[in-house]
């Protein structure tokens, strides 16, 4: 038998092994917080070790990869079979606990560089220095120094280091929710939500791209990641919008930007969000309700400047044959919504667990897909296919699961070093106390991280590093960690890396640096969306019912003037002068209070009286 083959059954194995472990453990009852969060580590690593082999020739398979598949199941095993007697000595590390800890963080570091990138790589093994020989680095980053001893016995033996909360979140939440996602993927969801989207926007003028967005939200809503949401929806709206007149490179772009807010849209959000709720003790229930206003927002703004895109090139939409019937489509679409309504109503109005919601409505999908394949042959889910995603849920969450173990390491080292609280200091002393400034540099930071981790792994180091200062400048808690989240979620359109980008350029067959940054421009209007929520928290939905709502207008008006200034086209195009004046409107428009949003309205209105002025005076000229 071929090495392939021993692989390629190990991985379905192994797969299996850790998608029984996670539901039964969620049905049954959570282990204790080490145990398994150690055991789900376990499992990832091996199969990072499988999937992402050193070499591609076989002996180097057995030399390298099986025997650090074997090191990182004994240091996962260690913590099992000696977890009574570490319990008894709380956390006094003798040699062997020494031993396994260097070897899980080894094995760690070498997953990472595999399955997230080296700069996740260097930033874990870093901290570790630093922690080890901080003593050697002048003020106001030195410290006195941990031993050996110290520094394993957080990272290894308690939820302070590699085993905290950012794992803790992938070992259980994120885990149900992808494996929700996948069988959602496998039911079709896709195909269905795209022919909701064509049947309701498809004759609209850039009606192509509408849907792409429109269907990228919709999927997103389940799936959580962008990647994932870039080529499912991607496969079949790029070709679709290329058809109608768009170049390669915007409807990659269009698909990408549209598919990053699926880490934005309730109520799955992705990893990040998990990852809040548990970091600042807000419910997950609330942290989506939290979500909605700023998603809707982002999506819009996509919109806008696309309906301006479309108005400039005179794009058409789709003719009344090429578009499926809305009743088809809504009564189609209805046995996949349905488990979203559950997940949806579980947490928002129920207020279950997470983990609980994702049970609730992964039961009534499936109940529902074998209700149809009994009763409906033309939406039968073939048996096989649905088994496809109990294995294809871990490769989807090796990742982030990598990612958060690491990231517990940064964190480890921050409480470990005092440097967390050092951090927040210094970046006020360097901004001189100035909110605008701490926001501008807590930007620019989120999108460099972003540049070479995921979204899940930048948001953690920002959230122990740079919202502490924010915190500190007056900033509410759960305002100032959507703040840098929205940013770390601007990841997968970030060149050099944006790898929702490099995901639709390869549908399109376009260059994937231009795509990213064609995704990055479109999505400029989102861009403020952040600064909005900081100066107006009511935009995240805190505050009376009239403050929310002209926030909500406000913000509106400030994201579609904008894109008109980003595209400079409106029903004609618009003069270097008027774009100017709509941006710098656009921003005031951000702060909260009478003159600013007066100013705001008055250079709008001034900027649409002139321009259906010109139209009218142009009208008669164009008929002679």
């Amino acid at each position: 038998m071929s090495t392939k083959r021993v692989v390629g059954g190990a991985i379905i194995l192994v797969s299996l092994l850790l998608t029984a472990f996670q539901i039964y453990t969620s049905t049954h009852g959570l282990m204790t917080a080490l145990l398994q969060r150690s055991i789900h580590l376990s499992f990832v690593l091996v199969l990072v070790f499988l999937y992402f082999p050193a070499l591609k020739n076989s002996r180097a398979t057995f030399l390298i990869d099986i025997p650090l598949c074997l090191l990182a199941v004994s240091s996962g095993s260690y913590l099992y079979l000696s977890f009574d007697d570490l319990v008894y000595r709380m956390g006094d590390a003798n040699g062997w606990d020494i031993s396994m800890g260097f070897a899980c963080v080894v094995c760690l570091l070498e997953a990472t560089r595999r399955a997230v990138g080296v700069p996740m790589t260097i930033l874990g093994a870093v901290s570790l220095l630093y922690a080890l020989y901080g003593n050697l680095l002048p003020e106001p980053l030195g410290h006195s120094g941990r031993s050996l001893e110290r520094v394993m016995s957080q990272m290894y033996l308690t939820n302070e280091g590699i085993f905290g909360i950012p794992l803790g979140v992938a070992a259980t939440y994120v885990f149900l929710f992808v494996l929700f996602g996948s069988l959602m993927e496998k039911s079709g969801v896709g195909t269905l939500f795209l022919n909701l989207a064509l049947a309701f926007a498809g004759k609209y003028r850039g009606g192509p791209a509408k849907i792409g967005i429109l269907s990228s939200a919709a999927v997103g809503t389940v799936s959580g990641s962008p990647v994932s949401d870039a080529a499912t929806t991607g496969a079949f709206t790029i070709p679709l919008m290329i058809k109608m007149g768009y170049s390669k490179t915007l409807a990659a772009a269009v698909e990408a930007s549209a598919s990053s807010g699926a880490s934005l849209m309730p109520p799955i959000m992705g990893a990040s969000a998990f990852v809040m709720a548990d970091v600042t003790g807000v419910p997950y229930s609330t942290i989506i309700m939290h979500a909605i206003i700023p998603a809707l927002l982002f999506y819009a703004g996509l919109m806008f400047v696309i309906g301006n895109e479309a108005r400039k090139a005179d794009m058409r939409g789709l003719s009344a044959e090429e578009l499926p019937s809305k009743r088809d489509a809504l009564l189609k679409s209805l046995r996949l919504m349905l488990p979203v309504a559950v997940l949806i109503f579980s947490l928002a109005v129920l207020r279950v667990s997470p983990l609980r919601a994702a049970l609730f409505s992964t039961a009534v999908l499936l109940g529902i897909t074998l209700a149809y394949n009994l009763f409906s042959r033309e939406h039968r889910v073939p048996l096989k296919t649905l088994f496809e995603a109990l294995t294809e849920t871990p490769r989807k969450v090796l990742t982030v699961s990598v990612a958060c173990a690491t990231a517990g390491i940064i964190i480890g080292t921050l409480g470990l070093t005092g440097l967390g609280l050092r951090l927040a200091d210094m970046v006020i002393s360097l901004t001189g106390g100035s909110l605008p400034l701490v926001l501008i540099l807590s930007m620019v930071v989120a999108i460099i991280l972003g540049m070479g981790l995921p979204p899940v792994g930048s948001y953690i180091v920002m959230a122990v590093t740079i919202v502490p200062s924010l915190i500190q400048l007056g900033v509410p808690l759960i305002v100032a960690h959507f703040f840098v989240f929205y940013y770390c979620c601007y990841a997968p359109i970030t060149p050099p890396v944006a790898l929702a980008a490099y995901t639709t350029s390869g549908i399109a067959g376009c260059d994937p640096y231009r795509a990213g940054l064609e995704s990055m421009r479109i999505s400029l209007s989102g861009f403020i969306l952040p600064f909005i929520f900081v100066y107006g928290n009511s935009l995240l939905g805190i505050g009376a019912w009239h403050e929310i709502l002209l926030s909500f207008l406000t913000g509106t008006m400030g994201i579609w003037i904008f894109s008109i200034s980003l595209v400079g086209y409106f029903h004609e195009r618009v003069n270097v002068f008027w774009r100017l004046l709509l941006a710098g409107a656009a921003f005031i428009l951000i702060i909260p209070g009478l003159w600013s949003d007066l100013f705001g309205v008055i250079v709008t209105l001034a900027f649409l009286f002139t321009n259906t002025r010109l139209l009218r005076t142009k009208a008669p000229a164009s008929l002679d």
